[in-house]
């Protein structure tokens, strides 16, 4: 498997929903978690895979921060991503 077959792009996130952004973001960080582990105590079958993975969670909160900014919109975004800020306006 090539790099570029599992490497995530701006335009494939920007087709997903936020829970799916979310849900992916949470996937990467899992597996960054895991192989950052490994890679402590063994060394790994593919180390240009911790690359791809911190390059594809920055492309993941980038698509999300747009989105909250209303620079560019998911699609079927149903979820409101920011329900804490809303809490912290009514206080003030």
């Amino acid at each position: 498997m090539t790099q570029k077959e599992y490497e995530l792009k701006a335009s494939q996130i920007r087709d997903l929903s936020i829970e799916e952004v979310e849900h992916r973001l949470h996937e990467v960080d899992e597996e960054l978690f895991n192989l950052n582990l490994r890679r402590r105590v063994q060394k790994l079958d593919n180390p240009l895979r911790l690359r791809v993975l911190r390059r594809d969670r920055a492309r993941l909160q980038t698509v999300l921060h747009e989105h909250k900014l209303g620079i560019n919109k998911l699609s079927a975004s149903s979820k409101i991503l920011d329900s804490g800020s809303s809490s912290e306006d009514e206080k003030e």
